[in-house]
């Protein structure tokens, strides 16, 4: 294998997919339009959504209920003061009313509540609704709320013709004390979404250089001249090999980058409930920050080892598209198996098992629980993935059998 040789290839590929149109727009365009995009999308969905429920809650009465007392006692006791929830009339049964969305609870009371208000005793509320349905599920809790809140204000009032403390209501009284870290605090989305988001862009960013490297030369006849070439089998090999893993790199960038525009176009995507950009600040030693680096630099030489040597025994352009598509469920599966692990649920064996030594090295590091330990076992275990993934793929490139299927 020729250093200088090698070199001639990875520049000469290289030069080749910066002119393609199709890598670039899949490699680098999509990435950054379809973040911003897809974050706008999700933000409006959700605002709507969260609008939705909070707003123009509408209650219909049972019809053993529908009667002139009930509703002046819900509108003007129960419901006061509640804008967002109002009475509406249905002339349907109340499943068909909610079914069809005329109304999203029907309620049912007492007949006879009157006479338990007066003689302190419990009043019965029935709630019906739809439980499947979004924003009937979500705004529940309010119309719950507003019973409960008029229940409450039931017994205080009470408890203060009685001449008792209202204290006596609370026998127990509970403190919260939060230990505050400025950088912890407001990464919990970071923390689950980006060492997910970034082994499935390793996994499928090398994909379109390497299904045309080597499965697209086959079908445009180009690879049986290009081995007739000075440069010997292995130095073509590791000149492709190269271009592969510098394109899985560069859309991973890309993708980052898009995603940073997403984020600074819905800020509040970060944080659970979407109401503050939740971004912590974050303080990660060189040391600590050279390793991650090193380890997700490894893992996208894997990916393209696995790509180059599918590429390589697939007989044409489209067949090698096919198999390389089943390389995202190698990064998925993980990813989401451990997207909602906290640094310290970590355990030590992860770091050698390839692709979790990726995501664990990522998450520990963006926890601020840092173990150069660690990172140094992820970072031996990706370099030995690396070793077997490119003897498999010079294996292949070896063999006729494979390299001239038909």
């Amino acid at each position: 294998m020729s250093l200088r040789h090698m070199w001639i290839v990875f520049r000469k590929e290289a030069r080749d997919l910066a002119r393609d149109r199709r890598t670039l727009v899949s490699s680098l365009l999509i990435p950054l339009i379809m973040y911003p995009v897809l974050f706008g999308l999700m933000s409006m969905g959700m605002d709507k959504l969260d609008r939705d429920i909070q707003q123009n809650i509408t209650v219909a009465l049972a019809p053993s209920s529908d009667t002139g007392e009930v509703r002046d006692f819900l509108q003007n006791r129960v419901f006061l003061g509640r804008e967002s929830i109002r009475l509406v009339e249905i002339n349907v049964d109340p499943v068909e009313a909610i079914k069809k969305g005329e109304a999203r609870f029907v309620l049912e009371v007492a007949a006879d509540f009157e006479e338990k208000i007066a003689t302190h005793q419990p009043v019965a509320i029935s709630i019906l609704y739809d439980d499947s349905d979004t924003m009937a599920a979500g705004s529940v809790g309010i119309v719950n709320q507003a019973i409960a809140a008029y229940g409450q204000s039931l017994v205080v009032e009470r408890l203060n013709e009685l001449g008792i403390s209202t204290d006596i209501l609370q026998p127990v009284r509970i403190d919260y004390a939060s230990i505050p870290d400025d950088q912890k605090s407001g990464n919990h989305m970071i923390l689950m979404m980006l060492p997910m988001m970034m082994t499935i862009m390793i996994a499928v960013g090398g994909i379109p250089a390497a299904t045309d490297l080597v499965a697209g030369e086959k079908e445009r006849s180009t690879f049986e001249p290009l081995l007739t070439t000075k440069p010997g089998r292995m130095s073509l090999l590791f000149g492709k090999y190269l271009t592969v893993t510098l394109f899985s790199l560069v859309s991973v960038v890309a993708q980052f980058a898009g995603m940073t525009m997403g984020i600074l176009v819905n800020p509040g995507y970060l944080s659970m409930n979407g109401s503050s950009p939740g971004l912590g600040g974050f303080s990660v030693p060189l040391g600590a920050l050279v390793l991650v680096i090193l380890i997700t630099v490894a893992l996208g030489m894997v990916f393209a080892g696995l790509q180059l040597a599918i590429s390589t025994y697939s007989r044409s352009f489209k067949e090698a598209q096919t198999y390389l598509s089943f390389l995202i469920f190698v990064a998925m599966i993980p990813a989401y198996a451990t997207m909602m692990m906290q640094p310290q649920d970590l355990q030590a064996v992860m770091f050698a098992v390839p692709v979790l030594n990726a995501i664990a090295a990522l998450k520990m590091v963006l926890g601020g629980a840092i173990s150069n330990t660690n990172l140094l076992i992820a970072l031996f275990s990706s370099m030995i993935y690396v070793i077997i993934t490119l003897v498999f793929s010079a294996r292949l490139f070896r063999r006729e059998n494979v390299l001239f299927r038909s």
